[in-house]
């Protein structure tokens, strides 16, 4: 069909030629007349489609037509051809028509008989033709030379594989001289197949390698040259199969150097290639094999993942992509969670763990300075996942032998997250984000710190001044996030005051532990509400400030009544304490009003009165004994007769007051 479409083609334009010829001859004769002028048809509507190109033309465009002629017609031929000839062969030999030798003659003779002719309509303009022809000969070649090395014996395998080399470069040549991809990637397979066709069980793993190593170059060559994308992937599925065939039957513990040389060397030749899947891949497969590789407490295996983790990081910067620090992030840490044990050796592993850590820290302010990349949230990722798997594995290496440290580790590590944050602050003037997230990150670990560094009540007192240290700053430096942060840690010092500290009996009254602790909590909040001033962010921490201070107090008066009143007393004691201990402090906070013209402690003086006298006259009137009974009733209407008394005698300043305090006041 080939033939016949390029044989009507050529007569069409012989024609065209003649015709002109004739019309030239004749014009100079006088012999002819100049025809009348064809009348043109009207310009077709704006709506109107274009009318077709005509059937034939001296360039035709590559249509449907011309595709599945010229082009899949002829490579399905050529395997048809190719398995007609294998049927017939297997035919002959069944039959016992041809020998060993003959067989494998006649195919080499064919397939070079296909060659020739290939070059032949090659060099005639039957280009795609030949390229069918080209690679049905070059895939019989392949197939006389196994079957004289692997079926009939017919040569040493050196022999064989020479010749199978020969035939691989060969096939490169014609594909070249063709500029036919689907040439070239047959030679490869065929190249690549080649170890496998001639296998005798012996492993030669340098030569095996190199051989490998030198298919994949020439096919980078080829790629490079003809602009063939396809050669690349082909090499790439075809060394990943080979080695890790290679590795699953024949690798042993001694072959550990040749199993790294040439892992880091395809790594090397894929990662440098111009693709967007192949080097991502290639560090995957580089970092996985690593730890098969050298197996634990090995401290190989550290240093090679280093380098490895600083190659992805260079490659991903000399092809600037922010994001492609991803590409080298997530191998390593799956690479060294499938090495990581226990029992691996503590130094070298933390200086690993430590490089790589200040290597991903560092390609933050690296791409936003050096390279002026936006700060995206897939980079603002990459410290916080960074920090939490540094200081993860490294207290696991860390929590035997040097317990004591971690807290002091995890405050180093959060100083230096507030470094980096400060020193973004100042030399970047765009998004605050990376600032905001590195200081985060820094109050994260130092919330950390504090249960593991400390004991008992410490773990309240440092929480609570580090929220007020918080509320400080952000207020300082304007910042809401940083005053969100500053009342979470409070709500987590509250909540342990509650569920731990408060559980713990002391011996003296006041001059103990547990009260200083709730004395510090009830300093703290105060000088943070001090510090919001107005708003719910300022009420909340003062009346909270109020609340830690009088439960300090009451577990101070409750323990002093277990310490110093008899059993049969105890309860009647210490309900009564209680109960004078809220109408002193609900005084003391009605007169801190009065004096301070602030109407919040005067409010809540007033809502704690309210509290006293519910308490009195619904469970302690049941509960308390006469004497106690008496000694609160008494007490209790004297306090409250001294609050009557308060607003009384200031009744018309309060009340002027009232117009311009306000509830944050």
């Amino acid at each position: 069909m080939d033939a016949l479409s390029e044989a009507i083609l050529r007569l069409l334009r012989r024609q065209e030629q003649s015709d002109r010829r004739l019309e030239q001859i004749e014009r100079t004769l006088g012999l002819s007349q100049q025809p009348a002028p064809e009348p043109q048809p009207p310009p077709p509507p704006a709506s109107a489609p274009p009318s077709p190109p005509s059937p034939i033309t001296h360039h035709p465009s590559p249509t449907l037509e011309a595709r599945v002629g010229l082009t899949w017609v002829n490579r399905i031929g050529a395997v048809t051809l190719l398995l007609g000839a294998a049927f017939f062969f297997k035919y002959a030999v069944d039959n016992e028509w041809i020998g060993p030798a003959g067989r494998v003659i006649l195919g080499l003779l064919t397939g070079f008989a296909m060659l020739g002719l290939a070059d032949r309509l090659w060099r005639r303009g039957q280009r795609i033709f030949a390229q069918g022809l080209s690679g049905g000969g070059g895939a019989l070649l392949y197939l006389s030379l196994y079957a004289a090395f692997a079926l009939y014996h017919l040569v040493p395998r050196p022999a064989a594989f020479l010749l199978l080399l020969l035939t691989t470069t060969t096939t490169g040549a014609l594909a070249l001289r063709y500029q036919a991809q689907a040439i070239a990637a047959l030679g490869l397979l065929g190249g690549y197949l080649t170890p496998i066709l001639l296998s005798t069980g012996e492993d030669r793993p340098w030569f095996f390698f190199t051989y490998i190593l030198l298919l994949n170059a020439a096919a980078l060559a080829l790629a490079t040259v003809r602009r063939w994308p396809q050669l690349p992937t082909l090499a790439f599925a075809a060394t990943v199969l080979l080695y890790s065939l290679w590795f699953l039957d024949r690798y042993r513990f001694e072959k550990r150097l040749v199993a790294t040389v040439f892992a880091l060397a395809y790594y090397t030749l894929f990662a440098l290639t111009p693709s967007r899947w192949r080097w991502p891949a290639a560090q995957l497969l580089a970092a996985v094999a690593l730890p098969l590789i050298w197996g634990p407490r090995r401290v190989t295996f550290l240093v090679l993942s280093l380098a490895l983790a600083v190659a992805g990081a260079v490659i991903a910067d000399w092809r600037r992509l922010p994001h492609g620090i991803w590409f080298a992030f997530t191998p390593f840490w799956l690479s060294y969670a499938m090495w990581h044990r226990a029992s691996s050796p503590t130094g070298p592993t933390l200086l690993l763990l430590t490089a790589v850590f200040l290597l991903w820290l560092a390609w933050l302010p690296w791409q936003m300075l050096g390279r002026q990349a936006p700060p995206t949230g897939r980079l603002l990722l990459v410290p916080v996942l960074n920090a939490a798997l540094y200081f993860g594995y490294s207290h696991s290496l860390l929590e035997d032998n040097y317990a004591d440290y971690l807290g002091l580790f995890a405050a180093a590590l959060a100083g230096l997250h507030l470094a980096l944050g400060w020193s973004l602050f100042r030399r970047y003037t765009g998004d605050r984000r990376p600032v905001l997230l590195l200081i985060g990150i820094a109050l994260t670990l130092l919330t950390l710190a504090v249960p593991i560094q400390f004991r008992g009540y410490r773990i309240t007192m440092a929480w609570t001044l580090e929220a007020a240290a918080l509320a400080w700053i952000g207020v300082r430096a304007a910042e809401i996030r940083l005053q969100y942060a500053a009342l979470a840690v409070f709500l987590l010092a509250v909540f342990r005051l509650h569920f731990i500290d408060s559980w713990v009996a002391t011996q003296t009254t006041l001059w103990n532990l547990r009260f200083l602790t709730f004395f510090i909590a009830a300093l703290s909040l105060a000088a943070a509400a001090w510090w919001f001033r107005t708003g719910w962010m300022g009420l909340a921490p003062y009346v909270t400030a109020h609340f830690v201070l009088l439960w300090g107090l009451v577990l101070e008066v409750v323990d002093f009544a277990v310490r110093n009143v008899s059993p049969e007393n105890l309860s009647s004691a210490r309900t009564m304490f209680v109960s004078i201990l809220l109408a002193l402090y609900a005084v003391l906070l009605v007169a801190g009003g009065v004096l301070s013209r602030g109407a919040v402690n005067r409010l809540l003086g007033l809502g704690l009165i309210v509290i006293v006298i519910v308490k009195l006259y619904f469970y302690d009137i049941w509960l308390l004994s006469r004497v106690f009974r008496i000694t609160a009733f008494s007490a209790l209407g004297v306090l409250l007769l001294l609050i009557s008394y308060l607003y009384s005698h200031h009744r018309e300043r309060i009340e002027s007051w009232w117009t311009r305090d306000s509830p944050g006041s």
